[in-house]
């Protein structure tokens, strides 16, 4: 017990050891005299009388220093590896690029899946899933499985991949739907690269809404977005040389779905759960495969 009250006077009382030992090393630091005592359950730290103003505003001020959130680049927590979903869309790219390239059961692929804006407007939104499976040439395939395999395993590993690949497929699937609203007359078109910047646009809202940059300056706090920018002007427009058909529209409208789908994203909390997870990959797979039947089925 504390034997002369008029002398020792208390400034922190807590049933955590811990809290009063860490109070103890500020005190001790700031070479301020004081006790720690245990009475009826609680640590008490007793100080002199004169001093007693001083320890309890160093130990406030302590306190709320303890309780500012940490200063950088906070680590962004990972769901999973990323690879199952990287793996799942490599092969169903190359299954496609196969089957329609050998016209498999007798089905024109490329005019059954392709982006048909009139068709698509008259109610066939199934073109706006089967497009993003079917290439032009093996350049057009190889480049969309390189990116997308890249953007789609970091998209993996902080969504995981089963909600991850979904947001992709719906990102891509949204962006064709709204390319074909803006391109005024017939519009024809293939390839994952709409699913591919919906990819870069769903990490680059996720990692800035998210917050892991939030204790930067604002112009490390904006760097996703302004990555995500750059890369689309960088790899999206093309090569400039005429004749290169890309669909500069479609990779703006595939980012900006993938933004927006991000965005909704980091305001939940995402599932760890695996069968979460294993659920939205196999609504990702039907999805894919009901809009391939019905295009083939309706052929």
């Amino acid at each position: 017990m504390i034997k002369d009250t008029d002398y020792w006077v208390p400034v922190l009382r807590t049933r955590h050891w811990k809290q009063s030992s860490e109070a103890g090393l500020v005190l001790t630091a700031l070479k301020i005299e004081h006790e720690v005592e245990r009475i009826e359950g609680r640590w008490v730290i007793v100080v002199p009388n004169e001093v007693a103003a001083r320890a309890r505003a160093e130990l406030g001020e302590y306190a709320e220093e303890i309780r500012q959130p940490p200063v950088g680049i906070l680590p962004m927590p990972e769901l999973g590896t990323g690879w199952r979903g990287v793996g799942a869309y490599v092969a169903v790219l190359l299954t496609v690029a196969l089957l329609a390239r050998q016209h498999a059961y007798g089905y024109d692929w490329l005019g059954v899946g392709r982006i048909d804006s009139v068709r698509i407007l008259a109610g066939e939104w199934w073109r706006t899933v089967t497009a993003l499976t079917l290439h032009v040439d093996f350049s057009h395939l190889a480049g969309n499985i390189v990116f997308g395999a890249f953007f789609g395993l970091y998209a993996g590993r902080y969504l995981g991949s089963g909600i991850g690949w979904a947001a992709i497929l719906g990102g891509g699937a949204l962006g064709n739907a709204l390319n074909v609203l803006i391109q005024p007359g017939r519009h024809l078109a293939i390839g994952a690269s709409t699913a591919v910047f919906a990819a870069l646009g769903l990490l680059a809202a996720y990692t800035w809404r998210r917050g892991f940059l939030k204790n930067t300056p604002w112009r490390m706090r904006i760097a996703p977005i302004v990555a995500g920018i750059g890369l689309l002007a960088f790899t999206g427009t093309g090569s400039g040389v005429e004749g290169d058909n890309v669909d500069i529209l479609a990779h703006l409208t595939g980012f900006i779905a993938g933004f927006g789908i991000g965005a909704a994203l980091a305001a939940v909390e995402i599932p760890r759960e695996p069968d979460t997870q294993r659920l939205w990959g196999g609504i990702s797979v039907v999805v894919l495969a009901l809009a391939w039947i019905t295009a083939l089925g309706l052929a």
